[in-house]
């Protein structure tokens, strides 16, 4: 890990609900795996920022993720991005994106404040279209 402070404020970050999981425990897949063994935090919060950047790129019309900003943060997690894109990584990401698209209109809003121009965590993670 290069930079604790940006892992901190990372794990802060996500730990706090999108609009959709006011219910969920922070840090906790969606409610769609119930039954998931305990996973490595730095490996959730990958997955989840993933499922984050997915999400807007799929459902938010005036938003977006950058790519190369994603794989920049989940290596700053030591985890390697192609993990996300198969097995229990990928899974776990898709199943994000479908817990935050249960409020679309929160979630895009919330995803551009908390990682937008102004963020001081990841900025322009996500950006307007």
């Amino acid at each position: 890990m290069r930079d604790p402070m940006i892992l901190a404020a990372l794990l802060a970050c996500l730990a706090s609900p999108l609009a959709s999981q006011e219910s969920s425990p922070p840090g906790a897949p969606p409610d769609s795996m119930p039954d998931a063994p305990p996973m490595d935090k730095k490996r959730v919060m990958a997955a989840r920022l993933a499922g984050l950047v997915g999400f807007a790129n799929t459902s938010c019309p005036d938003i977006q993720g950058d790519p190369a900003l994603l794989k920049s943060a989940v290596e700053r997690l030591g985890i390697d991005p192609q993990d996300l894109e198969q097995g229990e990584l990928a899974a776990i990401s898709r199943s994000y994106v479908e817990t935050y698209r249960k409020d679309v209109p929160a979630n895009c809003q919330r995803a551009i404040e908390t990682f937008g121009p102004s963020s001081r965590i990841v900025p322009n993670l996500i950006v307007r279209r």
